[in-house]
């Protein structure tokens, strides 16, 4: 890890000149956490799934357009959904730990369950940017750019997290990125005595991307 990172790398990588844009959406679902009413759960759902190029109206079955749907079919579904109870449950946690993974891991399933349906697609990536910016002390952002930057670090997720991965109840893709993660995160902190934030884990996932991505560019 060390041949990769250090203090200083770490340091300048979780800055991000998106914080404000962040806090926009931390403050909006913190300020309206609960699903229970439909302007409220579109402003979530809509915001956060095109600022992270997630959005949940890439369905398999485009019959109607985006306005209906969203209005007709996802508000209505996320209101009517037992979301907000499993949200609540979570939120007793305060940071991301190997006793609560499976409960975390469940929550996500429930809800790509959720959003499978509405849409006929996984929308693996979506839910777990949704559910960060609700409780972002528990939840890992997904996504292909950060699945590649933990290769080098950790290439198999490890046996102890074995029961965890082969539930039924949990989506093995993200339960495999997320062991993977809080690994990573941990290992991170014992190395570099850092204690990172799951947003500032996220950073440096991305910024490590971001350098790969000029890298390959200025080769060809």
């Amino acid at each position: 890890m060390k041949n990769l990172l250090s203090n200083q790398l770490i340091k300048e990588y979780i800055q991000n000149e998106w914080s404000f844009s962040n806090d926009v959406l931390y403050n909006l679902c913190r300020e309206n956490f609960l699903h229970k009413d439909n302007e409220k759960i579109l402003a979530k759902v809509l915001l956060i799934g095109r600022t992270y190029a997630a959005a949940i109206e890439r369905r398999k079955n485009k019959e109607d357009i985006n306005d209906d749907f969203y209005i007709e079919t996802v508000a209505p579904e996320i209101k009517s959904s037992e979301l907000d109870k499993f949200l609540k449950e979570l939120s007793q946690f305060d940071k991301v730990k190997e006793e609560n993974l499976l409960k975390v891991l469940e929550v996500h399933k429930y809800f790509t369950d959720l959003t499978a349906k509405i849409t006929g697609l996984n929308k693996r990536s979506f839910c777990s940017k949704y559910l960060h910016f609700h409780l972002p002390d528990l939840f890992f952002m997904y996504d292909n750019r950060v699945v590649g930057s933990l290769r080098p670090f950790i290439a198999k997720t490890p046996k102890k997290f074995d029961k965890i991965i082969k539930a039924n109840n949990v989506d093995n893709e993200y339960a495999k990125f997320v062991c993977k993660s809080f690994t990573m995160k941990e290992e991170m902190q014992q190395t570099f005595g850092v204690e990172l934030t799951v947003r500032q884990f996220d950073n440096i996932l991305i910024n490590l991307a971001n350098k790969e991505l000029k890298t390959r560019q200025q080769k060809r």
